[in-house]
C-alpha cells in the first residue's frame, strides 16, 4: 500500500506545471463556462495529461506596481508563487494602457516587469518564463483614439526589450489575433474562439511546434519568381530547425525563428527556366517544379479587374491562340460571389475564419482577368522574359478592403472606417447594402464580409508579403465614387503602406482611370484620379473615357485597357523609349474671340475618331458652362468663345459619359482634367 501511494505521488509530480499569469483576458472575462473555454483551459486540453495548467488571471490587473490595480498585490499572484510552476506564461500590460497608469508610471514598466520575473525565479531557479506581446485593442474601444493605441504600441515595443534583457522567451499574441476583430465583440476581450486561438498560439511556442514546414500559396508548381539581386523565399516551420533551399545548383540556409518564421534570399539567379526548387526542413521536403524566373505583377481591383477573358471582346480571337508558356497565371478564387443573395451559414463561417480566398497557379486563361492577361501578353512580347500575373480582385470591393487596419489606425480620419462599417457613411451605400444582403443569414452579430475594411488585406495580401513583385496593376474605384477626397487619402495611404511592407519606396503602381458612364459622380472622381498621377511618385494612370458604356459598368473592350497599362509600364517601369503619355493641358493663350490651349506631350495632336475635338467645356465666374468643339492647330487646340461669355476655367471630359476624343501619336486619350484661365484675360473681357 505504501509503495502504491509513493508511486501515485511520483507520477503526480512528473506533470509539468504551467501557470498562466495575466488580467481579464487570461481570466476569461465574458466567456461562458470559462473553466472549459478560457485560454488556460484550452491550453490544458492541447497539452494533455503530461501538463497541469492553472489560471492565475485577475481582471483589471496592471503590470505596473504603481498602477491602479497592481498584479503583485492580488491573491492570484501569491497563489501562483506558491504553486512553484515549471513554466510561467505572463500576459500583462493591457490595463497599463489606462490613462491612470501609463502617463504617470510608464517609465517603470521594464523595471517592474524585471521584478515580476525575478519573483518567479526565486521560487524556482529553473523555471521557464514566457512573456506575451499584448493581444489587440481594436479601434472601437472607447480609449483607443485618446492614447490607448499609442501606449499599446509602446508596451509591445518594451516587451521585446524585456524578453531580451531578462533572458526569457517571447510569445506573439498580437499577430494572430489582430486579423480577427470578429473575435473581440467589446474590442478588448476575446470570445471563446479567440481564447482557443490564444491557446493554440501559446501551445506552439511551448512545444516549438508551428505545424512543420509550410509556405504561402504563391510558392507552387508553375510559379514565377521575381528576378533580381535578392529574391525572398519564406515560410513557416518549427523553431530552431534549419531550412535549406536548393535552386539552380546553389544551396541556401535559414534557421526558423522563435515565432515559427523563416526567410532567405536567393542571389545570382538566372532569368528563364523552367527550374526545380527543393525546400527541406527536418524530415520534411517540398519540391516545386516548373519554376520560372522573370517579372511578377500583382493585379488588384474590383469587378473590372475581375472581368474574365472569356467575356471580353477579344476572346473570340484570343481563344484560338496557343498558350504562351512564358505567361503564368495565379488567381485568388473567391469561395462565393458577392451577388445579391444571402449566404449560407457555411460560407459565413468560412468568411469569418478568413477562408474566403483560395489561390493557385496554372489557372485557365479564359477565367482570368482580361485586363491583366492582355497586359501580360503585351509586356512579355516586348521583354521576352517570363511574366507572372497574380490576380486578387473581387466584384464590388471598395479600396478600404485592401488596406491594412494597422495603417488605418494611424490616420485620425480613416480610423473611423472600421467602426460599425456596415452602417457608416464612410462606406458607399451600395457596398453596405450588398454586404447586408450577403450577411442576412449571419449566425452571430460579429459581422464579417469581404467588403469590410481590411478584410481582403487580412485574408489574402498579408499572407503573400513580401513575395517579390515588379509592380502593381490597379483597376478599382467604382465602389468609392461617393467621396473622391476620401478615396485619394486612402489610395495614398495604401500605396505608402505597401511600399513600406515590400521595402521598396519606388514600387510602381499603374492604375486605370474610370471610363465614361452615365453616373453623375464619376467626372469628379476621374479628376481626382488624374491628381493622384501628378502627386504620387512612381504612379502612372491610363485613361479609358473612350472605352466606356453609358449604362454598363463593365465595358467589354478590355484588350485596349491592358495594352495601355502595358504601354505605361514599358515606358516608366522598364524605361523603354515608347510613347505612352497622353496630352495634358499646360497653358492657355487668350484672344478676344478664341482661346488656344497648349499641352505637354502635344506632339501629333489628333482625335481618336478623326473628327473635330470634342469634350471641352468653358466655365464662367458664375459656374455656368458651355460645351464647345475644338480645332487642332499644330500643337494647340483652338476653342471659340461664345459672345459675352467670360471664361474662367476650361474643363475636359467632365460629362459622366463623355465623347471626349483628344489624343496624340501615342494613341493614349486625354483624361478628365481642367485648367484655370489667367485672370488677366477675365479682366480684359470685363
Amino acid at each position: 500500500m505504501l509503495l502504491f501511494l509513493i508511486l501515485i505521488n511520483v507520477n503526480g509530480q512528473t506533470k509539468i506545471k504551467v501557470a498562466c499569469i495575466g488580467n481579464s483576458v487570461t481570466y476569461g472575462l465574458g466567456i461562458p463556462k470559462r473553466s472549459v473555454f478560457s485560454y488556460p483551459a484550452k491550453l490544458q486540453a492541447l497539452l494533455g495529461e503530461g501538463y497541469e495548467v492553472k489560471n492565475y488571471g485577475h481582471s483589471g490587473a496592471t503590470l505596473l506596481r504603481k498602477g491602479h490595480r497592481p498584479y503583485y498585490l492580488t491573491e492570484e499572484f501569491d497563489s501562483a508563487l506558491k504553486y512553484k510552476p515549471d513554466i510561467a506564461v505572463i500576459n500583462l500590460g493591457l490595463n497599463d494602457t489606462d490613462p491612470r497608469n501609463w502617463p504617470d508610471y510608464g517609465l517603470a514598466f521594464e523595471a517592474d516587469y524585471a521584478w515580476l520575473i525575478a519573483q518567479f525565479r526565486k521560487i524556482n531557479p529553473n523555471i521557464e518564463i514566457y512573456v506575451a506581446l499584448l493581444s489587440p485593442i481594436f479601434s472601437g474601444h472607447p480609449r483607443f483614439k485618446s492614447g490607448t493605441h499609442r501606449w499599446h504600441q509602446a508596451i509591445n515595443n518594451k516587451m521585446v526589450k524585456v524578453a531580451r534583457a531578462n533572458e526569457v522567451q517571447l510569445i506573439d499574441l498580437f499577430a494572430p489575433l489582430v486579423k480577427r476583430p470578429d473575435l473581440f465583440p467589446d474590442n478588448i476581450h476575446p470570445v471563446k474562439e479567440g481564447a482557443a486561438l490564444m491557446a493554440k498560439t501559446v501551445y506552439s511556442y511551448l512545444l516549438k511546434d508551428f505545424g512543420g514546414l509550410h509556405m504561402p500559396e504563391l510558392f507552387g508548381d508553375g510559379m514565377v519568381l521575381q528576378r533580381g539581386d535578392s529574391i525572398p523565399v519564406f515560410g513557416k516551420g518549427n523553431p530552431d530547425q534549419v531550412v535549406t533551399v536548393d535552386f539552380q545548383g546553389k544551396r541556401r540556409h535559414a534557421t526558423v525563428d522563435r515565432h515559427g518564421k523563416w526567410m532567405l534570399y536567393l542571389t545570382g539567379v538566372k532569368t528563364g527556366g523552367p527550374f526545380d526548387m527543393e525546400i527541406n526542413h527536418s524530415k520534411q521536403c517540398i519540391t516545386l517544379k516548373d519554376v520560372l524566373v522573370g517579372d511578377v505583377w500583382l493585379c488588384m481591383g474590383q469587378s473590372n479587374m475581375d472581368f474574365p477573358l472569356q467575356a471580353s471582346q477579344s476572346w473570340g480571337e484570343e481563344g484560338r491562340q496557343l498558350k504562351n508558356n512564358n505567361i503564368r497565371l495565379f488567381k485568388f478564387h473567391a469561395i462565393k460571389a458577392t451577388d445579391n443573395s444571402p449566404w449560407d451559414s457555411l460560407t459565413l463561417e468560412k468568411v469569418n475564419g478568413l477562408a474566403y480566398f483560395k489561390g493557385d497557379w496554372n489557372v485557365e486563361r479564359k477565367g482570368f482577368s482580361a485586363v491583366a492577361f492582355h497586359f501580360g501578353v503585351s509586356v512579355q512580347g516586348q521583354l521576352n522574359v517570363p511574366i507572372g500575373l497574380v490576380q486578387l480582385s473581387l466584384g464590388g470591393a471598395p479600396i478600404e478592403a485592401f488596406v491594412d487596419k494597422k495603417a488605418l489606425w494611424e490616420d485620425p480620419l480613416l480610423v473611423n472606417l472600421l467602426e460599425n462599417w456596415a452602417n457608416s457613411d464612410y462606406i458607399m451605400p451600395w457596398v453596405r447594402e450588398r454586404a447586408t444582403v450577403n450577411m442576412s443569414n449571419k449566425f452571430s452579430n460579429r459581422k464579417r464580409h469581404p467588403y469590410q475594411p481590411s478584410y481582403i488585406y487580412d485574408a489574402a495580401l498579408s499572407n503573400i508579403i513580401p513575395f517579390g513583385v515588379k509592380g502593381m496593376l490597379w483597376y478599382q474605384g467604382e465602389s468609392n465614387t461617393h467621396n473622391p477626397d476620401l478615396y485619394k487619402r486612402l489610395f495614398f495611404l495604401m500605396v505608402r503602406d505597401y511600399r513600406q511592407k515590400w521595402h521598396n519606396p519606388s514600387l510602381p503602381i499603374v492604375y486605370v482611370q474610370l471610363p465614361g458612364m452615365a453616373r453623375p459622380s464619376w467626372p469628379n472622381f476621374r479628376k481626382m484620379q488624374q491628381e493622384i498621377a501628378q502627386e504620387l511618385s512612381f504612379s502612372e494612370m491610363v485613361v479609358t473615357v473612350d472605352l466606356g458604356d453609358s449604362l454598363d459598368v463593365h465595358p467589354a473592350n478590355k484588350k485596349k485597357v491592358g495594352e495601355r497599362l502595358a504601354l505605361k509600364a514599358l515606358s516608366q517601369t522598364y524605361g523603354m523609349e515608347v510613347l505612352a503619355d497622353a496630352p495634358k493641358m499646360s497653358s492657355v493663350e487668350c484672344g478676344q474671340e478664341a482661346i488656344f490651349v497648349s499641352f505637354d506631350h502635344g506632339e501629333g495632336l489628333c482625335t481618336l475618331n478623326g473628327e473635330k475635338v470634342m469634350g471641352f467645356e468653358l466655365v464662367n465666374g458664375k459656374g455656368q458652362s458651355v460645351s464647345v468643339l475644338g480645332n487642332i492647330t499644330g500643337d494647340q487646340v483652338k476653342l471659340t468663345i461664345p459672345r459675352d461669355f467670360h471664361v474662367k476655367e476650361i474643363r475636359y471630359a467632365y460629362e459622366p459619359f463623355t465623347r471626349a476624343n483628344l489624343s496624340n501619336t501615342s494613341g493614349m486619350p486625354m483624361g478628365t482634367s481642367s485648367i484655370q484661365v489667367p485672370s488677366k484675360r477675365n479682366e480684359q473681357l470685363k
